[in-house]
């Protein structure tokens, strides 16, 4: 370890406390670290692993400890915080989350496990494959319905093989349970009669009882053996979930113990954190890495109090396991002091939690776990945790904004203010408040976007398109309410005098359908209406895209809706533009990825998915951030755990909201089964896990915690406070309960005023600010990037930063799978050993594939037509090269993450070729060459910026020479057209890079990441043939196609 190193990590352990230090020191031997809110466990992990590579005695490197944690951000966090103790070290240490693990076993061991072209499944193609399995039922099956819905049991059936996978149960094993659990039934109480009564004696079976368990149990084991079924359904459609990767691990590890032995010997140290948050299937293969060792050094820190993940497979019994397992050799360490909290704030909280019975202090004898405050600014405070019952929910609200406004009135940070909840349906008014008011807030939260108005706006114009299609006119009970969508602009009064003309008319006996009214200017103009232009637009719009509906691809047609109709305008102009866009940008990726998975997909297709997602609760989500540097918290108690705050306010603490058990859908498991809990405790231990949800959210203060709830609903109906509550004031902790609550009428009359104002937003050209620095916080530089801003600021913001819609054309999807093949054939002979390329049929064959692949991207016609162009030139290209070609190469080479004069880069090159350590950079071409080499010149008194691919070249050079992992030197750069130009000749153009060329794209790339992040896209390029500036140009008032200006170049 470096001195400096050495010295700040020798810093830090001074400052760990007795029990911290216990936990760092005790390196040998199985630990078992119980570690309470706000007891610094991160930092102990990060300083044992620095103590065992310090140690003299250990002899182990940063390769022989391994870390799990339980997220990618866990993950990362522990390794900055190792790298603050032991520097560039850390990266070598493997920190890993489980499923990362397992990657990485995986990968490193192919050879066994295989290649797996695989991709992870989705909840609708689970959906979608659990249907196909029913189906294949056979009729005696126990889980085979003929009335009602049939697939009532795609849910149950999912949610058991998820349960199987997570705590490594086969069906085998389930059919044991079963068979025990059913054999002692009648042996148990309570299905036995316990007295006398007319019909039965005491000690008599209640064989009805016993007989509906029975068939309960049945269909359970029926259930169970079709989880082996679904999991070769998903294999043969080539899918995969993130439990499969574990127990793929664990199943390998157990057959073959040469495997299993080198992770065995080489993980010397082990270490988990957060253990009470992993499932069975984890703890197994916790358990084949350590259990090599006759004593091994397993250390694991968690916190059976804070174990709130169950619903994701988690099982607070893991640490009671691990305890019985190594208690001979084990170490027992409590963390108990608290440098978060006030004593009167744990002690509260401390009261609440000892109602579960669920707790290692339970069951592990003289174990306790009282914390002790160690904060010395809050420690001793006298202020005590406060708990509010309002009149109702609007005084409940109105308050706690009158509170948050006094407390920003007395300058308190409002960063050091948390409102804590169960549900995010819970906070929108006072949200909404607080933004009419210009309180800043901070929120992150999912919302599915097919419950957004706007979403659903645009599904009814695709059925629309799509009924219309199949049988016209037949969906006009949509055109009416269509032309009432508010992105249109027309007059209900409008809409109202058609449907009036649209009637039957008993003196001409004739009935006018609407698209043919609306279709003709001499009889609107007749009704004598003010949005004759928006409607005539409509009409125009509807019936193009009606004529594309099968003409051209989905994609294509989901676009020019978006474009011609007026969407973009509408988003651009909306107050909630950000959200819309991102909603409008998450359904677009959705409809490509659909796509990609089924050929031929299209609008009825889609429509289909869309209704089978709303019968199963299946969303398309999007994040919805609201982000201010100085803003008040709003949390989910769920995503608080981690965080602290000075003011903590839990709202909404009723039962319903907090202790709701929730519809139970899934099979009955037998508590013969080796898991907590049980069936028959599976209420109580909702109720606990409620109860360390609602603990977790008490400890996240630090001097200050509010707890309210209403004892009625705005509509006047009771409203139960949760038991919690109860439990709290039952203590002797010190606690101050306010019983309703009034605010004055004045106070409410306000906040309901402010619930009915609309929220006073300015209309930007751009989204708004914050929004764009959220997406360019991580924001990397390509020479992509870099030409599309030079070329056209405003076009770099619609299509790099606002992301709008766009379909693959067919010369990008073409140009993608010329590269495609032109990589595999580099690769394949790389991979062969003695430099033998494939034929000319097997390059060409890989082109072909590919093609097949995106074949959604093109209409029938373009894909023929560009699977025959390829046939024509890949051949001829292949036989001019095949004798000329390096062969010591690189293929598809990209660069990790660089920095230059402060910008970070980044980069993909098509081929590399090596003299040594000189390289020639190669980069492929589709499209006439005569275009492509004009873009090669450098800068010119016409165009001072130099050509894209002369700035493709160099930003190579530039990357290259930056690449501290690599001693290449760059020598040239070549662009290599595939196609043939106007005399029938393949062209290859190489450039040599002089300094001049780098100093000038290197003020190039420092300009434009300078303007990028100082968010300056107002000024487009001014070209009349640039959509995006034509777009701005008119304020988007014409429907404008968005279609870009499409290039036969790549």
């Amino acid at each position: 370890m470096h001195s400096n190193l050495d010295s700040t990590f020798k810093e830090e352990l001074k400052k760990l406390n007795p029990n911290q230090r216990d936990a760092v020191d005790h390196i040998d031997g199985p630990v078992l670290v119980i570690a309470g809110p706000g007891t610094g466990k991160t930092q102990i992990i990060s300083a044992r692993i620095g103590n065992i590579l310090s140690s003299t005695d250990t002899q182990v490197g940063p390769h022989n400890i391994l870390c799990l944690t339980y997220t990618d951000a866990a993950t990362i966090a522990m390794r900055q915080r190792l790298e603050d103790f032991i520097g560039a070290t850390a990266y070598r240490v493997h920190i890993y989350t489980f499923h990362s693990f397992c990657n990485m076993v995986i990968q490193e061991n192919l050879d066994y496990f295989g290649k797996r072209e695989l991709e992870p499944i989705s909840e609708l193609e689970q959906v979608l494959l659990c249907q196909q399995l029913i189906v294949s039922f056979p009729k005696e099956h126990p889980l085979i319905r003929y009335t009602g819905n049939i697939y009532y049991e795609v849910n149950r059936l999912l949610d058991l093989f998820k349960k199987m996978k997570e705590e490594s149960w086969t069906a085998k094993y389930l059919e044991t349970c079963i068979d025990s659990y059913l054999k002692e039934l009648p042996m148990r109480d309570e299905y036995i009669y316990q007295r006398n009564s007319k019909e039965y004696k005491k000690g008599d079976l209640k064989t009805a009882k016993i007989e509906e368990e029975t068939k309960r149990m049945k269909q359970l084991k029926a259930a169970s053996n079709e989880c082996d079924i679904f999991q070769n359904l998903m294999k043969k459609n080539s899918r995969y979930d993130y439990s499969d990767m574990i127990q793929w691990v664990i199943r390998a590890f157990k057959e073959n113990q040469n495997l299993l032995l080198r992770y065995q010997e080489q993980y010397q140290y082990i270490l988990v954190d957060e253990y009470q948050d992993t499932n069975g299937s984890q703890n197994e293969m916790l358990k084949l890495l350590a259990n090599f060792w006759e004593v091994p050094n397993v250390f694991v820190v968690g916190d059976d109090d804070q174990s709130i993940y169950r619903f994701q497979g988690a099982n607070v019994k893991n640490l009671m396991d691990f305890h019985d397992e190594y208690k001979t050799h084990l170490k027992k360490i409590v963390l108990k002091e608290n440098y978060r909290s006030s004593q009167n704030i744990l002690n509260t909280s401390q009261q609440l939690i000892s109602y579960n019975n669920e707790r290692l202090i339970n069951k592990i004898p003289n174990l306790t776990k009282q914390l002790a405050a160690y904060n010395d600014e809050f420690a001793a405070s006298e202020i005590i945790p406060v708990i509010n019952e309002y009149y109702n929910t609007t005084h409940e609200e109105a308050s706690l904004i009158k509170e948050i406004e006094q407390l920003q009135e007395n300058k308190v940070s409002l960063n050091d203010i948390a409102v804590i909840y169960r549900k995010h349906k819970q906070v929108d008014s006072i949200i909404k408040v607080l933004s009419i008011n210009e309180i800043p807030i901070n929120l992150k939260r999912k919302l599915n976007i097919l419950e957004l108005p706007f979403i659903n706006k645009l599904i009814k114009i695709l059925k629309y398109l799509q009924l219309e299609c199949e049988r016209p006119h037949s969906a006009e009970y949509l055109l009416f309410e269509i032309m009432h969508f508010d992105f249109f602009d027309i007059s209900p009064r409008d809409i109202a005098v058609i449907s009036k003309a649209c009637r039957f008319n008993p003196n001409t006996k004739t009935k006018h359908t609407w698209r043919e009214l609306i279709s003709s200017k001499e009889k609107l103009f007749r009704l004598n209406l003010e949005s004759i232009k928006g409607i005539s637009i409509l009409e125009a719009n509807l019936n193009y895209w009606i004529s594309n509906v099968y003409n051209i691809t989905f994609q294509h047609l989901f676009e020019k809706i978006i474009s011609r109709g007026g969407l973009l305008n509408y988003i651009m102009k909306s107050k909630d533009q950000t959200m819309l866009m991102e909603a409008l940008i998450t359904l677009f990726d959705f409809i490509k990825s659909e796509s990609s998975r089924q050929k031929k997909f299209n609008i009825k297709d889609f429509l289909e998915l869309i209704e089978l997602m709303e019968q199963h609760n299946i969303s398309i989500e999007i994040d919805q951030v609201i982000y201010s540097n100085e803003g008040v918290n709003f949390l989910t108690a769920h995503s608080s755990k981690g965080l602290e705050f000075k003011h903590v306010y839990m709202i909404g603490c009723d039962s319903k909201t907090w202790e709701s058990k929730g519809p139970t859908r899934g099979y009955k498991l037998p508590d013969t089964i080796n898991a907590s809990p049980a069936n028959d405790e599976a209420s109580d231990s909702n109720l606990e896990e409620s109860r360390r949800l609602f603990y977790v959210g008490m400890t996240r203060a630090k001097e200050h915690l509010n707890i309210s709830y209403s004892s009625e609903t705005n509509g006047g109906k009771s409203i139960e406070k949760t038991q919690f509550i109860s439990e709290i004031l039952d203590g002797d902790c010190q606690t101050q309960f306010n019983h309703q609550v009034h605010l004055d009428r004045n106070e409410i009359i306000e906040y309901q005023s402010h619930l009915l104002t609309e929220v006073n937003e300015p209309l930007l050209k751009l989204l708004d600010h914050e929004f764009i620095a959220s997406i360019l916080e991580k924001y990397t530089m390509s020479v992509t990037h870099l030409n599309k801003y030079l070329r056209c600021p405003i076009a770099f913001y619609f299509e790099n930063i606002v992301k709008v819609p766009i379909a693959k054309s067919e010369y990008m999807e073409f140009g993608s799978a010329v590269h495609y093949a032109l990589e595999q054939l580099f690769s394949k002979m790389k991979d062969s050993g003695n430099g033998t390329f494939l034929g000319s049929d097997e390059f060409y064959g890989f082109f072909k594939s590919d093609m097949f692949r995106r074949k959604n991207s093109f209409t029938k016609e373009q894909f023929d037509r560009r699977l025959e162009y390829g046939q024509a030139i890949l051949p001829d290209y292949y036989s001019k090269y095949i004798n000329h070609w390096d062969k010591i190469i690189v293929p598809e080479y990209r660069t990790k993450k660089i920095e230059v004069s402060g910008v970070p880069l980044t980069g993909a090159v098509d081929k590399l070729e090596f003299d040594g350590n000189d390289v020639n950079v190669v980069d492929y071409k589709t499209g006439k060459p005569e275009n492509g080499l004009r873009k090669l010149n450098p800068p010119t008194d016409k165009d001072p910026n130099g050509g894209d691919y002369w700035r493709q070249i160099v930003f190579y050079k530039i990357l290259l020479d930056n690449d501290r992992t690599k001693k290449w030197r760059m020598v040239s750069g070549e662009m290599d057209f595939v196609e043939k130009n106007a005399k029938g000749e393949f062209i290859k153009q190489k450039l040599s890079v002089t300094d001049e060329d780098k100093s000038i794209v290197i003020s190039q790339i420092k300009d434009t990441y300078q303007k990028i992040m100082d968010h300056q896209f107002e000024n487009g390029c001014g070209d009349d043939k640039c959509q995006w500036c034509n777009f701005v140009k008119y304020n988007y008032d014409a429907p404008v196609d968005l279609e870009l200006v499409e290039s036969d170049e790549i």
